[in-house]
């Protein structure tokens, strides 16, 4: 039986059916190489997972550019799915194509769910967005951007980061001054240069507004909100622009920041620039508020289940919605005590319902409301000022760009 619109993503569906050109191969080589270069050009959210240990560093050794790299901090772990592009293994043309577009060639270790093997990740600095996580071993942050531009034969390596609020208050104990000189340089280059830095805000309440249950309070105790995304296992996404869906107004009005002010995160971050000593008052990077519902978290990702294609989602959403159907069955009661019916959602209001996206939003840094004033006394890392958790924040008057995974 097929799902309900209400269930049914707004992704695009790829077809995996093959269509067979065979005039391919006579085409001029410079068309052939064209033709590869466009189908690259996607990009991708890649999570990376640095070692926790904080092992002392060891040596450096030479990669395969013969450039110096750090060995001891910083294997990175890459978490989540098809992250190897197909044309690796269709010939030998499409996959020097494939390498040259994605130059950067970083030894690591590949996860999801229970299984690790070691490999390389292929990167385009250009495209790629890279959400960095660390534990309690910062310098291996220093490491791994260090790494990335020693791995880059262009000397680029990282152009767009992604960060969430442990991350940003993790770094806060890295004192760059004490590694080498050129590991600074390197560093301070980097994060100088940056295009693009993302702030996430990857919820697992953000979809469900429970009430008295999870603290996020609603006028009759129970809202699920179907509009905002929900993150994928897999890395590569469409930029589809203004988000297209209508009947969006009240998940905007009530969007769910988390149980931090998402303000820290940039307040933070820019007061660790000027502790590096890194200038970025005359342009500086393009911020942007990523916000999702964290694949890795609720129903799912407590069973080690991901999103990786359209049946994983259909089943996630199932899941997710008998959990909303129960959750309205044990609160019966309350809701009605509070003027509210039981469905929530009437059949109408179902067909009218936001179908859901599997992906997430990018808001302008300005949608997470004013920063604090430089004549607010606070102290080095923000704790003197009065941050309020933004657990509702009100969108509307910024519309969100819509980011689509790529569904099979």
């Amino acid at each position: 039986m097929a799902a309900q619109q209400h269930l049914q993503i707004i992704n695009p569906e790829h077809s995996q059916e093959c269509h067979s050109f065979p005039l391919f191969p006579q085409l001029p080589t410079e068309l052939r190489l064209q033709i590869w270069q466009v189908s690259l050009q996607r990009q991708r959210l890649i999570t990376i997972e640095l070692p926790t240990s904080q092992e002392e560093y060891t040596a450096e050794t030479k990669n395969h550019l013969g450039r110096f790299v750090r060995d001891a901090h910083c294997c990175p772990t890459v978490v989540g799915s098809k992250l190897l592009s197909k044309f690796l293994r269709v010939n030998r043309e499409a996959r020097d194509a494939t390498l040259r577009f994605y130059r950067v060639h970083v030894p690591c270790r590949f996860e999801l769910g229970d299984g690790k093997e070691d490999g390389t990740l292929f990167l385009n600095p250009e495209l790629d967005i890279l959400y960095i996580k660390l534990g309690r071993n910062a310098r291996g942050f220093v490491d791994l951007v260090y790494n990335l531009r020693a791995y880059d034969p262009l000397d680029v390596g990282l152009l767009n980061l992604a960060l969430e609020k442990n991350v940003v208050g993790n770094l806060s104990k890295i004192n760059i001054f004490e590694s080498e000189t050129h590991v600074q340089k390197a560093f301070r280059d980097t994060v100088t240069n940056l295009r693009q830095v993302y702030l996430l805000v990857l919820e697992n309440a953000g979809r469900m507004y429970l009430g008295p249950l999870n603290g996020i309070s609603t006028q009759i105790g129970y809202e699920l909100h179907r509009s905002r995304p929900i993150m994928s296992s897999t890395p590569t996404f469409e930029r589809v622009g203004r988000d297209p869906r209508s009947s969006m107004e009240r998940d905007l009005s009530r969007v769910f920041a988390g149980t931090f002010d998402p303000r820290q995160m940039l307040y933070r971050w820019r007061r660790l620039l000027e502790m590096w000593e890194i200038d970025c008052a005359s342009g500086g990077p393009d911020y942007r508020l990523l916000i999702s519902h964290s694949w890795r978290t609720g129903a799912m990702g407590r069973t080690g289940k991901t999103i990786s294609d359209r049946e994983s989602a259909a089943e996630w959403l199932q899941k997710e919605e008998e959990r909303w159907i129960r959750g309205q069955e044990r609160c019966a009661n309350r809701i009605l005590a509070r003027g509210g019916r039981i469905p929530v959602e009437s059949t109408e209001e179902l067909e009218r319902a936001p179908r859901p996206a599997i992906g997430f939003w990018l808001f302008p840094i300005e949608a997470m409301g004013p920063m604090p004033t430089p004549e607010e006394t606070v102290d080095e890392f923000g704790e003197g000022y009065s941050w309020k958790p933004k657990r509702l924040l009100d969108m509307r008057q910024y519309w969100p760009e819509l980011c689509l995974t790529y569904m099979p």
